[in-house]
């Protein structure tokens, strides 16, 4: 083979991995940066809600665009970061945290998903305790010699299972059942699961099911049990909710749980600007984003910059300028 051939072809493997590494495509003259943001799987609210956000950004900027893709969520999303396949995603703030510290999350801990920052919070995402009716469950601390599913070994919800009812004493106490929601959800109509947890939208069409073929109720968490999580310095990561009377047909009463937060990660290597300019985009035009699921409504700018990992410094220069970051 001819030198200049070889000097080609090597020229243009290089140009080939360059593409590769970086996880976007930044074109010359000004035109415009392709991101890749995950999502999560369809039935839930990351999906559609990812997909909006992706659409009213690549059509009002001229600056960015961005392609949505279905996930597995936010353990899937993290691990999409951290190996470039994705710039953006959809992002459970506790799932965040763990990834972002190394830690509780099998596939980080130890190996933590540095280059992982916030661009804004958006909803509250409720911790749903729903356990059969005549179990004899009625708040957190009756959970204790219960059989409880509590997530696959690895995933958001095991992880946050297992961070609350280690915090309040119960971990050891309780009958683990390494059940994601579906098998958990067959074996409560089965009669082998007592409790099951759920971290979703209120009102969550899977818990509406569920009702339709056993009888549940919704496990209340008490300001003792909030407390002894402050105590253990998870305060502002597990934040206070009420799932108000009748967002179920069985419900009768308010029910006290706890919330996580949904966010909108970025990879911190996207320049500062075109993080600004997503987050611009976004609150410029959120009341298109609104239309596409009740949860949307839930988003605001005064709450966005409130995340339990760094802010991309795009994101902070946005918030400044907006008067709602310090």
């Amino acid at each position: 083979m001819a030198m200049n051939q070889r000097l080609m072809i090597a020229g243009a493997a290089v140009v080939i991995v360059i593409v590769l590494i970086a996880g976007y495509l930044l074109l010359q003259g000004g035109q415009e940066v392709r991101l890749v943001m995950g999502t999560g799987s369809p039935g839930g609210i990351y999906n559609p809600l990812g997909f909006k956000i992706a659409e009213v950004v690549s059509k009002y900027s001229d600056k960015v665009e961005i392609e949505a893709q279905e996930s597995g969520a936010s353990v899937a999303n993290a691990k999409g970061i951290k190996a470039g396949d994705y710039q953006l995603a959809m992002m459970q703030s506790d799932v965040a945290y763990f990834a972002y510290n190394g830690k509780l999350l099998k596939d980080f801990e130890g190996n933590p998903v540095e280059d992982l920052r916030a661009l804004a919070a958006l909803y509250p995402e409720p911790i749903q305790i729903v356990a059969r009716a005549g179990a004899g469950i009625e708040t957190i601390w009756d959970l204790e010699g219960k059989r409880v599913a509590v997530g696959n070994p690895g995933s958001g919800l095991y992880a946050t299972a297992y961070t609350i009812l280690s915090a309040l004493g119960l971990w050891d106490k309780i009958d683990k059942v390494e059940f994601g929601f579906a098998e958990a959800s067959s074996a409560m109509k089965q009669g082998t699961v007592d409790v099951l947890f759920i971290v979703a939208g209120v009102p969550t069409p899977k818990i509406e099911e569920i009702a339709t073929q056993v009888d549940v109720v919704l496990v209340e968490v008490p300001d003792d049990a909030i407390q002894k999580l402050k105590d253990a310095g998870l305060g502002n990561l597990y934040l206070k909710y009420t799932i108000p009377a009748g967002s179920y047909d069985f419900q009768k009463e308010d029910v006290t749980t706890l919330t996580v937060t949904a966010l909108l990660v970025i990879d911190k290597d996207v320049p500062e600007d075109i993080a600004y300019e997503i987050l611009k985009t976004m609150f410029e035009h959120l009341d298109e984003i609104k239309t596409v699921h009740a949860r949307a409504k839930d988003i605001s700018l005064d709450k966005a910059p409130i995340v339990p990992i760094p802010l991309h410094p795009g994101a902070e220069k946005y918030y400044k300028e907006q008067g709602v970051l310090s």
